[in-house]
């Protein structure tokens, strides 16, 4: 059998995931219009930064800071016509 390959190990894909929900955590529902700033930068930062996986950080930083904004962006509009 062969070794994983990265791609079969999702540690750092779950790492930048994690760092788009604890942003949310973080602004307590007070500062939502920032909450994707923070996984954004983590994912420019993790694209750059020579570690081991650091493009899977980098993606799933910016799969949750996709998310961040798409909940936003469906929700938001409820926020204010209710």
């Amino acid at each position: 059998m062969s070794a994983p390959t990265a791609e079969q190990r999702p540690v750092a894909l779950l790492a930048g995931l994690f760092a788009g929900f604890a942003s949310i955590i973080l602004t307590l529902g007070y500062l939502w219009p920032v909450a994707p700033l923070f996984p954004a930068m983590l994912a420019a930062i993790a694209f750059v930064l020579p570690f081991k996986n650091h493009r899977l950080v980098a993606r799933g930083a910016a799969y949750a800071c996709l998310g961040i904004l798409v909940f936003e962006v469906v929700f938001v509009p409820f926020l204010l016509l209710s």
